[in-house]
């Protein structure tokens, strides 16, 4: 396994919007890690909310009045930039609409997008309302964090458990409840839009045990996925279907 861009299927001008639970901001911060040591200018935001910024970014806050062009100007400046809606607490910060993400669509060679919450968890159904995916999206990754097999549905590592039990039918996280969780069409295919793909990325598969259970589930999930990786959402994962 190595990197994440070529599995993934990401290039210059994509839109990547990553939803699920189980590294979400870990994804997506080695995305911006490898696409900028590329040379890529990277945009990273959210439509929801996203951990705080690391040390040396280029940060800046909607509720400060930043325009589309001031954004525009420090990723071109800066190379990198992360934008916010607004600052909720030191730990947690505010995304933008998704129609902000929209016009800033091609403002960056790559644009990464947080659109769903998880609270940190390793398994999610999504709600009606979720997940917060801007219409511009091209690539949309649903993850799970394999940690979660063999354990209680309503345990530390799903969130909305009740969502869980009822799209995969059971009242633990079996390999068969992960994919009905993830494969329901009232789950997460229902962010597919026409010229948009769709793909799964299960995490912590590093080990043994988690490379075979990916292997497993792979194939299981396509359709309605385009793709499914596997690997570790830190850097390194391997492209199963």
């Amino acid at each position: 396994m190595s990197g994440l861009l070529v599995p993934l299927g990401i290039g210059r001008g994509d839109v990547v919007a990553a939803v699920g639970a189980g590294g979400k901001t870990s994804l997506l911060r080695a995305l911006d890690a490898e696409a900028a040591a590329l040379g890529w200018t990277v945009l990273l935001t959210s439509t929801t909310h996203m951990g705080p910024a690391r040390e040396g970014e280029a940060v800046l806050f909607a509720s400060d009045g930043v325009t589309d062009e001031v954004v525009r100007a420090t990723v071109r400046d800066r190379g990198r930039a992360t934008l916010y809606g607004r600052r909720v607490r030191e730990d947690k910060l505010e995304g933008v609409a998704p129609e902000r993400v929209d016009a800033l669509a091609g403002a960056a060679d790559l644009v990464l997008v947080e659109a769903d919450g998880a609270r940190q968890r390793s398994l999610k159904a999504p709600a009606d309302h979720e997940p917060v995916v801007p219409r511009s999206s091209s690539l949309v990754i649903v993850l799970a964090g394999l940690d979660v097999i063999g354990t209680a549905v309503d345990g530390p590592l799903v969130h909305r458990p009740e969502l869980v039990a009822r799209l995969g039918g059971a009242s633990s996280v079996t390999e068969d409840a992960l994919v009905a969780c993830l494969a329901h069409p009232r789950s997460y295919p229902r962010a597919r839009a026409p010229g948009r793909r769709l793909a799964v990325f299960l995490n912590k598969a590093e080990d043994r045990a988690g490379g075979e259970a990916a292997r497993r589930i792979a194939p299981r999930l396509c359709p309605p996925y385009d793709l499914v990786v596997a690997g570790s959402a830190r850097g390194a994962a391997e492209r199963l279907r």
